[in-house]
């Protein structure tokens, strides 16, 4: 019976935490920033650079990582990692800063028609781990949109 009741007070917190994270809004992508190039490869370029979001939710959130992939105009451009440990504050702005491996091949292969448009379709895939009052999880992150060439030049 003590055991039981132990268990239950253990759950509930769990179990309300739970119900809180289903009802996370996902933060919005308001720009990409300070892209730079620290190393340049015949194989594999390494870019970074920062996101300029907001968070929409009414409570902070604690971000560890994320990984996925980037693609522009269909095309992949990359893998990218954010290793970055921080609090995101309550609706408000906040800037991740992501470590974007291009692969070569692919970027040369479809840069030359990059510089000739204004815009391009940007689309990111991947997972962040995040949490609140001490639980993690993997919150899928998914991104489509356009994106000016202008913002990349900053």
């Amino acid at each position: 019976m003590r055991n039981m009741r132990s268990l239950i007070f253990l759950l509930i917190p769990a179990l309300l935490f739970l119900g809180a994270c289903g009802s996370l809004k996902e933060p919005e992508l308001k720009a990409i920033e300070r892209v730079k190039s620290p190393a340049l490869g015949l194989k594999n370029t390494t870019l970074t650079m920062d996101l300029h979001c907001y968070n929409p939710n009414k409570s902070r959130i604690r971000f560890k990582k994320a990984a996925g992939e980037a693609w522009v105009d269909g095309q992949k451009l990359g893998d990218f990692r954010v290793d970055t440990a921080m609090t995101i504050p309550s609706q408000s702005d906040f800037w991740l800063p992501v470590i974007l491996e291009l692969d070569m091949k692919n970027a040369l292969k479809n840069s030359a028609g990059l510089f000739l448009k204004e815009e391009v379709a940007l689309k990111i895939e991947g997972k962040a781990r995040l949490g609140k009052a001490g639980f993690f999880f993997n919150y899928p992150i998914s991104y489509e949109g356009k994106q000016s060439i202008g913002q990349f030049m900053k």
